[in-house]
């Protein structure tokens, strides 16, 4: 799979980010259980049974639809995010499992910038005939359009759901000579120094920066906003105390952790992460009902002939649901998800008044 940044330049095959080896407490990936619900592990247990019940459609459709078998070229994969994230490495690893069913490269290309928006816009405007694909999420397709006003692109009218990939956890890190042992540390220095803690996210006004919001907003705290293109930009001030706390994702920060460079004070998500047990939820810690969502899908642009959208989806299908993929995924705090094209929009619309809601509380709402 060849790499692509976004002046083009080839950034080759090579190991990005997540893509080493992960272990777990015993080094071998083996976590305990503990803090983890029957629910989840019953999810994971089942993800065998198949993630995206794929519908196959013949190739003769899609050769229909575009004029020649699709695809007969390299397709591009535009990853919003810069290159060594978690992103970028979800990207990466699912350019080259979707390789084998199509057939095609995949070109992975980071076009970075503006929390998303600069990639997003970049397949909004491509072509509708499949070749141009965006690894979106939750910033991309949902809140963007409501935090910011000057938005280029439509994320409902520009862009079609192809494939419900997988959630993704993040956590509340600090660096490991951080003063903050515990979130509550975190809150009460906040809360004795307003504005003189920092706090880091992938971008203004993105899903992040709504998240540590509400979480200021909950605990009548405020604190400071510090942007960044992607985790490993931020990582070296995050270390150097240059910001006190940043929200990253488990595979980013799990590494991380096991080098003694950082602290995990809490997850965002729901429910404790499998790949990290022992970190309790922000829920956990005082905020009930406190949980944030970041998932992440393949989108085309809008009048993407159906055949070929079905044929993406058949490829991320037959990738995410690959024993070997599934397991990597979930051993890096990524969890598979699934469902048809037609539950995939429909889940799109139930975020997007659980997202309206939050933006609306924390006066982000543009």
């Amino acid at each position: 799979m060849k790499v692509l940044d976004a002046e083009g330049r080839g950034q080759g095959r090579g190991n990005v980010g997540g893509d080493h080896e992960v272990g777990g407490a015993d080094g071998k990936g083996n976590m305990p259980g503990r803090g983890i619900s029957a629910r989840r592990r019953s999810v994971l247990r089942g993800l065998s049974a198949g993630l995206l019940a794929p519908l196959a459609w013949p190739a003769t459709s899609a050769r229909a639809a575009t004029g020649g078998a699709y695809p007969n070229r390299s397709v591009r994969l535009v990853v919003p995010f810069a290159p060594g994230g978690a992103t970028d490495t979800l990207g990466r690893l699912l350019g080259r499992a979707m390789e084998s069913s199509l057939a095609q490269p995949m070109v992975v290309e980071n076009r970075v910038g503006a929390a998303g928006a600069i990639g997003a816009t970049v397949v909004a405007k491509s072509p509708a005939d499949g070749y141009s694909v965006l690894l979106g999420g939750v910033g991309t397709n949902i809140v963007l359009a409501y935090t910011q006003p000057s938005l280029p692109y439509d994320p409902v009218r520009d862009l079609m759901p192809v494939a419900y990939l997988c959630n993704v956890d993040y956590v509340l890190t600090v660096a490991a000579g951080s003063p903050y042992r515990s979130l509550d540390d975190l809150l009460a220095a906040a809360r004795k120094r307003p504005r003189a803690v920092s706090y880091m996210s992938t971008g203004m006004l993105g899903p992040l920066h709504v998240a540590l919001e509400y979480l200021s907003k909950r605990a009548s705290v405020s604190m400071v906003h510090v942007p960044y293109k992607g985790e490993s930009p931020a990582l070296a001030d995050l270390l150097e105390g240059r910001i006190d706390v940043a929200v990253m994702t488990v595979p980013f920060t799990r590494p991380l952790v096991q080098d003694g460079r950082v602290r995990v004070l809490a997850t965002i998500s729901a429910e404790r992460t499998a790949s990290m047990p022992d970190v309790p939820t922000v829920a956990e810690l005082g905020f009930p009902g406190y949980a944030v969502p970041i998932w992440n899908g393949l989108f085309v642009p809008t009048g993407t002939p159906a055949p070929v959208a079905e044929r993406l989806h058949a490829a991320a299908a037959a990738a995410i649901g690959a024993p070997a993929m599934r397991e990597r995924m979930v051993a890096l705090g990524v969890t598979p998800t699934g469902g048809t094209i037609a539950s995939y929009a429909r889940f799109l619309q139930s975020e997007r008044e659980r997202w309206t809601a939050m933006i609306r509380d924390t006066g982000l709402m543009a």
